[in-house]
């Protein structure tokens, strides 16, 4: 039987890492379906799912491990859950800065049984305004009914400097 979990693993930024980590998980008998990887600063970040057979599972993650002691492995086992028919959205949110921002922005989606596939936060200073700008890009999991407007309406009831723009 087939196993299918999912890997995340980080570490310094070493040329070459993900294509090794792909070949040593091939070579064990293993294969990402779905990866993603941030790299930041010198540092990566990478999320794999990983299916292999069950009985190599074990050596997969003892190989991984001891052929890069520099890096660290953290292992789940992939939900398989029913999901009904959802389609992505993309949005840009932009607005003044402040404390607890991200944080109340992912409530909202959370209350709003809403899965964020990707979301990519930036605070930068703009000339004229004495406040940081707070943007983020996020790409959304949502319902095939759910309408984009009515979902940037929620966003932007944060405070009344929010702006949500749909791509």
């Amino acid at each position: 039987m087939r196993s299918n979990f999912i890997t995340t693993v980080y570490g310094s930024d070493i040329p070459g890492i993900i294509k090794a980590l792909a070949q040593t998980t091939r070579s064990q008998g293993g294969e990402w379906l779905t990866t993603k990887v941030i790299k930041l600063d010198g540092q990566f970040t990478a999320i794999m799912s990983v299916v292999i057979e069950e009985e190599l599972e074990m050596d997969l993650k003892s190989t991984l491990e001891r052929m890069y002691p520099s890096l660290h492995f953290v292992y789940a086992a992939a939900k398989t859950t029913h999901q009904e028919m959802t389609k992505t959205i993309s949005l840009v949110v932009d607005c003044i800065d402040r404390p607890g921002l991200t944080g109340d922005l992912s409530n909202i989606l959370a209350n709003l049984d809403i899965g964020v596939e990707n979301m990519e936060c930036k605070r930068f200073s703009m000339d004229g305004i004495h406040d940081t700008v707070f943007s983020a890009q996020l790409t959304l999991a949502v319902p095939e009914a759910a309408e984009s407007e009515i979902i940037a309406g929620e966003i932007e009831a944060l405070s009344e400097d929010v702006r949500v723009n749909v791509l």
